[in-house]
């Protein structure tokens, strides 16, 4: 039962790596593709985009390497604090424009919430952390 558990977080944490390989080509090639929405004020927050993935990347790779609890809850802190501030700066920028202010307005509001999950996500770890209640 251990022994599944392991493969399956391994493979849990190489598919978030993927993942945000993925993420990280597309936001860097989003305004080579001259997606209409998408502004040239994407390139002043690009830089923080590309950390967030990075820090999520290696924090994903450093969980298939080291297994244990309290270091799982301190690195998803650290990762979702890179993701707060990278949210954070596409809302104060916003990159993007529909030409219909419904979208924008509900595209501002979805990063607010997501802004908001991130907070509670922070918690709930710092919560384990401080705990060392164990997640599965």
């Amino acid at each position: 039962m251990e022994r599944s558990r392991r493969t399956e977080r391994t493979t849990e944490y190489t598919i978030a790596i993927i993942v945000s390989l993925i993420f990280l080509y597309v936001f860097n090639n989003l305004l080579n593709w001259h997606i209409y929405f998408v502004t040239n004020a994407l390139n002043d927050v690009l830089w923080i985009i590309n950390l967030s993935l990075i820090a999520t990347i290696i924090g994903n790779a450093l969980f298939i390497l080291y297994r244990a609890d309290w270091f799982r809850h301190l690195v998803k802190i650290v990762i979702n604090i890179f993701n707060i501030i990278a949210v954070y700066l596409v809302y104060l920028v916003f990159p993007f424009n529909f030409n219909n202010s419904f979208f924008n307005w509900a595209l501002n509001i979805l990063l607010i919430l997501i802004m908001i999950g991130i907070v509670i996500a922070i918690i709930v770890e710092f919560y384990h952390l401080i705990t060392r209640k164990t997640d599965y």
